[in-house]
């Protein structure tokens, strides 16, 4: 049993299959369409008379173990210094270096090698008085030793980089899984011959040389080649699924029929009015009728700005779907949003049945004789598949905030998908480009709003806090939004709870704290109290984000704005004068950041229009890896781009049309 045992762990540790699987590598020839994002250069072992020529650059030496290596020792206290140890090595001329290394988890190797045996290292090469030292040694494999190894990026919480890489190794080592690959390409554009599709991309070779040269070159020309003719194959196998999309077959069961005479009835009885005119909530209504009427499943995009009125937009034809028979369910990322949406659908068509599907809701008995519109979390997975029940109608509201993934658990072939948010993700503003993916937009506001974003440093602070006290006594409301829930340290003043008691003491009694890991219950009463106004200052997590209407937020400080992306600002900002008014959205960067995440947060200075700021992003971004929203087909039915790992800008696509 331990033999048996032993051996299966040792495969894993050698073929990560399980962590694989996880990232959507269900045959070994997939991970050769993963693409490694650098080469690390092992191919020139230099001599220790040459490192005056490479001050401040790596280098690959061979050395001789001198003395065993040994941790290092406090000479004041006599105790172990952690994570530290001494290695002896002699060079090439004989000389002996004494190398000083950090990181426990790099001792186990020196501490291997006996003394006279052979390592190669890779170090910085510094200078002082006129002496090299070698900086942050590593340990360079045998195997890698005059080679060129591709470093990968890992799947974060899902596989690491150092995984992908092994499995990358052992797949190029076997001519089946290289065919197999070679077959995929092939596949995802639909053509039996290679010559087309290399044709097609503009590039020369064989798809064999390619994928050996991406993941086992032999020159960094070679590798150089491979990720552009990579990029190429991406950027093709795009336009051909556009043009695959256009020209998809006719689905006349996804149709679902509604009368404008019917959205007319519709308007008449809801408690206010729509907005009205082009790209308004009237508009984009009569435009969703339209595309759900096609014989083809509708894959759109609604794309209304923080505070416009998305939900209306979708809610009415949501509801005359139903009324026609078809299955409707909303799919959003928490609770509150959920119970906000759910809200609002009870306020218009008190008469309509909906059904709430979040963790807070697990003991509400569904009528499914009803035919309710299903208003929930990821926990709709659960429930819907208990019931073996797809939607006719899916929404997707806050579309960045789930994955392609979590839609398909949901969808059929005639499913109707329409996802919305006022920030697109890149990928999906790839789609509106270049994969006839349908865009409904909507930008015509109820009430007119003036919001003022500013960047603040450490030293502006006293001036923010001066405004934000004076909203508060006009009875006015701010929010101030910290990256973590608990302190990670004692000492840590930049979390919620940590920050809430300090702001309690400024503000007694006038402060809620609403945050991810508060009981359900706890959170939709701290939200209460908010919308209410009850307390004025809240103190929260990223978690109010998005689909929260606090009718008095007139102030909003975002703690470390460069943690967060620009759409998740861009959403959080939304929370301000949502009827209208003036706002004030200071983003803190209390300490100094790189100049590219200065320019990244500096865009919300630039504009207020969320999918001009989605397209301000993606150029400085690119389009991501498009992956899981586009391409070749997987074994779970959901798609993908060719390659991943390949990020792709607009100008690849300007290049590839000039």
């Amino acid at each position: 049993m331990h033999a048996t045992t032993d051996a299966a762990a040792d495969t894993e540790d050698l073929y990560p299959a399980k962590a694989l699987a996880r990232a959507g590598i269900v045959r070994p020839y997939q991970v050769l369409l993963w693409v490694p994002r650098k080469y690390r250069d092992f191919t020139t072992i230099h001599s220790a008379t040459e490192l005056h020529a490479h001050i401040e650059r790596k280098v690959l030496l061979r050395l001789h173990i001198s003395r065993p290596a040994t941790t290092i020792t406090d000479p004041q206290t006599l105790k172990t210094m952690k994570g530290r140890f001494r290695a002896w090595v002699v060079d090439d001329t004989g000389r002996e270096h004494k190398l000083t290394v950090f990181g426990a988890l790099r001792f186990s190797p020196w501490n291997r090698f006996p003394v006279g045996a052979e390592v190669h290292i890779e170090a910085k090469v510094t200078e002082f008085n006129g002496q090299c030292y070698l900086n942050g040694p590593e340990v360079i494999p045998p195997e890698h030793v005059g080679r060129l190894v591709p470093i990968y990026s890992g799947k974060a919480g899902i596989i690491g980089a150092e995984a992908v890489g092994r499995a990358a190794t052992f797949a190029i080592g076997s001519p089946r899984d290289v065919a197999d690959a070679c077959i995929a390409i092939r596949q995802a554009f639909g053509a039996d011959s290679e010559e087309s599709i290399l044709a097609a991309a503009g590039i020369g070779g064989t798809l064999e040389m390619l994928l050996y040269q991406l993941h086992r070159p032999v020159s960094m020309e070679a590798a150089d080649w491979a990720q552009a003719a990579a990029k190429s194959l991406a950027v093709a196998s795009i336009h051909h699924c556009a043009a695959q999309m256009s020209e998809r077959p006719m689905r006349i069961q996804s149709s679902i029929r509604i009368e404008d005479s019917e959205i007319d009835l519709a308007i008449r009885a809801l408690p206010f009015s729509p907005t009205r005119g082009k790209r308004s909530q009237e508009a984009a209504m009569r435009e969703i009728a339209l595309l759900l009427a096609e014989p083809r499943p509708m894959d759109a995009i609604l794309t209304a700005d923080v505070g416009v009125g998305k939900t209306l937009c979708y809610m009415i034809p949501a509801v005359l779907a139903r009324r026609r028979g078809a299955k409707v369910a909303i799919l959003v990322p928490n609770t509150l949003l959920a119970d906000n949406i759910a809200g609002e659908f009870r306020h218009c068509f008190p008469n309509e049945p909906i059904a709430l599907v979040t963790d807070a809701h697990k003991k509400a008995a569904i009528a499914w004789h009803d035919n309710p519109i299903l208003i929930g979390t990821t926990r709709l997975f659960t429930v819907t598949a208990k019931q073996r029940w797809h939607p006719d109608l899916l929404v997707i509201d806050e579309q960045q905030k789930l994955s392609a993934e979590q839609r398909e658990k949901l969808c059929v072939r005639d499913t109707n998908v329409l996802e919305a948010s006022a920030t697109p993700m890149p990928r999906t503003l790839a789609l509106l480009r270049y994969g006839n993916k349908a865009q409904i937009e909507v930008d015509v506001a109820h009430a007119k709003k003036n919001i003022v974003t500013t960047i603040v440093a450490a030293e502006e602070r006293a001036m923010v806090f001066g405004c934000m006290r004076d909203l508060i006594a006009r009875g006015e409301q701010v929010a101030i939004i910290y990256p973590r829930v608990q302190a990670s340290k004692e000492s840590d003043s930049k979390s919620v709870v940590a920050a809430a008691q300090m702001w309690e003491r400024h503000f007694p009694g006038n402060v809620v704290t609403i945050h991810g890991r508060m009981a359900d219950a706890e959170k939709l009463e701290a939200m209460r109290q908010a919308k209410a106004c009850e307390r004025q200052l809240i103190v929260a997590s990223s978690i109010v984000e998005i689909g929260v209407t606090i009718p008095k937020l007139r102030g909003l400080m975002v703690v470390n704005a460069d943690r967060y992306g620009v759409s998740t600002l861009h959403q959080m900002r939304g929370r301000l004068a949502r009827h209208g008014g003036d706002g004030y959205c200071w983003l803190y960067l209390p300490d100094e950041v790189e100049e590219e995440t200065q320019a990244r947060v500096g865009l919300l200075e630039r504009t207020t229009n969320g999918f001009a700021l989605a397209e301000y992003d993606m150029e400085l971004r690119g389009f991501g890896t498009l992956s899981d929203e586009i391409g070749g087909a997987t074994e779970s039915g959901t798609t993908r781009t060719l390659f991943r790992g390949i990020d792709l800008k607009p100008e690849d696509f300007a290049d590839r049309a000039n």
